[in-house]
């Protein structure tokens, strides 16, 4: 199945990429974005929006001022939609952003919303906790097919594959 997107979500990697401070490091960085935009499309079911999905794999963690405990990280990350709105994100019309803000608010404290593209970007972000020693459990996955794919050895074998 080919998924559509509409915008030019690999400017806004470059755009996230260029704003990331060194110092922090890849544990909430370019890696995570990139695999987290990789789970996306691999969690990716009709009815849901891959721009909103790639979107947040590149914006949800962007404004962490540290990779420990950061509370207002998802906060901090929809203030940033508003003020790239026009520019970086102008391809999105209104509920495509309300649901990336949303989205990026809620990752870290809301275990699932019912809609579908909020669901994925969730799932998208937690199949990649492995990479702080936290093995995703099919119980705290948003979706089916994020609880599918983490229940399943074969499917998650080699997770930190290349995500292009």
């Amino acid at each position: 199945m080919r998924i559509m997107t509409y915008f030019d979500w690999k400017k806004l990697r470059e755009y996230s990429v260029k704003r990331w401070p060194e110092w922090m490091g890849m544990t909430h960085g370019v890696e995570h974005w990139d695999r987290v935009a990789k789970f996306g499309r691999i969690l990716y079911k009709e009815g849901a929006d891959m721009d909103v999905i790639m979107a947040f794999a590149y914006l949800h963690d962007s404004e962490r001022e540290n990779n420990a405990y950061d509370v207002e990280h998802g906060p901090r990350a929809s203030k940033l939609i508003d003020t790239i709105r026009n520019t970086e994100l102008a391809a999105l019309n209104d509920e495509q952003i309300a649901k990336l803000k949303r989205a990026s608010e809620l990752h870290t404290i809301q275990h699932r919303t019912g809609d579908i593209t909020i669901d994925i970007c969730f799932d998208a972000d937690r199949m990649d906790l492995l990479r702080v020693g936290i093995m995703p459990s099919p119980e705290r996955m948003a979706t089916k097919q994020g609880a599918d794919y983490v229940s399943d050895p074969q499917k998650s074998r080699g997770r930190f594959s290349d995500p292009f």
